[in-house]
């Protein structure tokens, strides 16, 4: 969870001010007391003098305004999308300050600068300089932040940032062009709108963040590998800082950021982190990135931890992982790893050749791969898991098939069934448990053969499964070794990623060969 929100509270009591002030202003007290507005240090003409005028050009509020606009933009394209909403508001407050001071319309103090082009804006009150110099300098530091240089250099900017605003406010004042009360006012709605930005954006405040100047108290000689499927990550910015967070409050080296490809869903990565000789990979994906990386990290050593982002996380589920973020991220810097099974499956396409798969969680043949294919995937970002009920309901009667199974060294056995599925856990999509016994780590995997007809055997399965009850009509086994040969191409999906038509399927189990993170049994 992120830290208390700190942004609303300096944005309540930044507006407040601004409030108070601004009403001083109006019953004309403040006015009295601004006993060095249109104080002049220097002439226009002087060297100092000219330097000032380049200043308030450079910090002019539209010339700010266009380079946030800019970074908004750049970073809602490189899928830093809190960071662009935090962007966008912020630059929501030039615009909202030249509102307020063309209503107040206070006017200027005389200056020998009045001819400049700071005259040309709409009053005095709240100042439009220190404003957007105020927005911008964080917007610098915030973007130095959000891109991951090193502590020392934000801190640098840090300082540069206040230095920027102090002496934007000093050359304001010193030409005449802004009374204290001006600039003060300019400080506390440039405060109100950052610190809106930050809560609103999600985006770590800087205050919050000089907590991890001297962290951790140790470090220790161990980095992590996150590999993540780019589609299942709503802002990338904001998971990196909050892995980062993670990984420095642990006192791991930096981490190396890995993605998969539509023609790569995390093999490749995976094999990329054993070559970088990383001690852990993090997989942030779906089902099906998760299963890729498992299957390649099985036997290698190299422990895994999920960080959950997508629709069914059936391992995690299964495993106790924490689905929220940031405990998923604190777990896998600091639990303790589980040996679980991988199975191997071998089929037989309806072409003839052989599909070589592995599989973490499940595996089907018959109606679970057909409801897979017809789940629509817009529908599955809107509800989720509910996604496959819609589909499931529109095979509620399938036509069966008749299969051959055989389990390790036993007999065949031919039946007529509508579904073969392969279980190397309990609990499936939508949180149903259909092997009540399954474990990843029993050197077995599950079967379940199921023959239903009608309409009402479905909700019978149903209700069996809602109620905890031992299935009954179906078929339920257990073995190390599985073969299934059905009489005609039926559909086959792994993981919940289907892979065509198949008419035999090959399973072995080999048992312990995965190093999970997960909490304790």
């Amino acid at each position: 969870m992120r830290r208390p929100r700190l942004e609303a509270a300096l944005a309540g009591l930044s507006l407040l001010g601004f409030i108070a002030v601004t009403a001083l202003v109006l019953s004309g007290v403040l006015p009295r007391q601004d006993t060095n507005a249109g104080t002049v240090l220097f002439t226009p003409r002087s060297t100092v003098g000219q330097v000032a005028e380049a200043l308030s050009l450079l910090t002019h509020p539209l010339v700010i305004l266009t380079a946030i606009i800019v970074a908004a933009v750049l970073s809602f394209k490189q899928r830093m999308r809190r960071l662009a909403v935090a962007l966008t508001l912020t630059a929501v407050g030039i615009p909202l300050q030249l509102v307020i001071a063309a209503a107040i319309h206070r006017p200027r103090p005389q200056s020998h600068f009045a001819d400049s082009i700071s005259s040309y804006l709409p009053g005095s009150f709240p100042n439009g300089h220190i404003t957007a110099v105020l927005l911008g300098s964080w917007v610098l530091v915030t973007l130095t932040r959000a891109h991951r240089r090193p502590q020392a250099s934000v801190l640098g900017r840090i300082l540069a940032a206040f230095g920027a605003v102090a002496l934007t406010g000093l050359v304001q004042w010193a030409t005449g062009m802004a009374r204290p009360s001006d600039l003060l006012g300019g400080v506390l709605l440039g405060s109100a709108v950052v610190n809106l930005g930050l809560f609103v954006g999600g985006v770590e405040t800087i205050l919050s963040g000089w907590a991890h100047f001297g962290l951790p108290d140790k470090s220790v000689d161990k980095r992590a590998a996150v590999i993540l499927n780019p589609t299942k990550v709503a802002d990338l910015s904001l998971l990196r800082r909050r892995v980062e967070a993670e990984v420095l409050r642990a006192g791991w080296e930096p981490t190396h950021w890995l993605e998969t490809t539509p023609q790569d869903a995390g093999a490749g990565a995976a094999q990329r982190a054993l070559d970088e000789g990383v001690d852990l990979v993090m997989v942030v994906g779906g089902d099906g990135t998760v299963r890729s990386v498992c299957t390649t990290l099985a036997g290698t050593g190299t422990a895994v931890a999920l960080v959950p982002a997508g629709t069914g996380n059936l391992l995690a589920r299964n495993l106790a992982i924490p689905l929220d973020t940031d405990s998923a991220l604190r777990l896998a810097l600091s639990g303790q790893t589980r040996a679980i099974d991988v199975v191997r499956l071998h089929a037989e396409n309806e072409n003839g050749r052989t599909i070589k798969e592995s599989f973490v969680v499940m595996a089907g043949m018959g109606l679970d791969a057909r409801i897979m294919e017809d789940t629509d995937d817009d529908l599955k970002k809107v509800i989720r898991s509910g996604a496959y009920a819609v589909a499931a309901v529109s095979n509620a009667v399938p036509k069966p098939f008749k299969a051959t199974v055989t389990l390790d060294d036993g007999p065949e056995q031919e039946q007529e069934i509508v579904m073969a599925l392969l279980g190397n856990v309990g609990t499936i999509t939508g949180g149903m448990t259909l092997f009540p016994q399954a474990s990843p780590d029993d050197g077995q995997v599950d079967l379940l053969l199921a023959s239903p007809s009608r309409v009402i055997d479905w909700a019978r399965l149903g209700a069996q499964i809602l109620t905890g009850r031992e299935l009954e009509g179906f078929t339920l086994a257990s073995a190390r070794h599985a073969v299934i040969e059905a009489a005609e191409p039926v559909p086959f999906e792994v993981d919940g990623d289907t892979a065509g038509k198949v008419r035999r399927l090959e399973v072995r189990v080999e048992p312990g060969v995965l190093q999970v993170v997960a909490p304790p049994r």
